[in-house]
C-alpha cells in the first residue's frame, strides 16, 4: 500500500468519524460520545477498506 493511500484513508476515516460524532453529539454524557466515536471510527475504517480493495480489484 502506498504511503499516500494510507494517509488519504486515515484522513477519510477521521473526517467521517468527526462528522458522525458531531451530528450525534446532542448527548452531554462523555461515555456516549466516546462510544459514538469508536463506532464511527470502526464503520469508517471498514467502508474505506472495502472501497480501497474494490477499486484496487477493478483497476487490476
Amino acid at each position: 500500500m502506498n504511503p499516500t493511500d494510507i494517509l488519504l484513508s486515515i484522513a477519510i476515516v477521521g473526517i467521517y468519524t468527526m462528522i458522525y460524532v458531531y451530528l450525534k453529539s446532542q448527548f452531554k454524557n462523555d461515555k456516549i460520545r466516546l462510544k459514538l466515536f469508536v463506532l464511527g471510527f470502526i464503520n469508517a475504517t471498514v467502508v474505506t477498506g472495502v472501497l480501497y480493495y474494490l477499486i484496487k480489484f477493478i483497476a487490476s
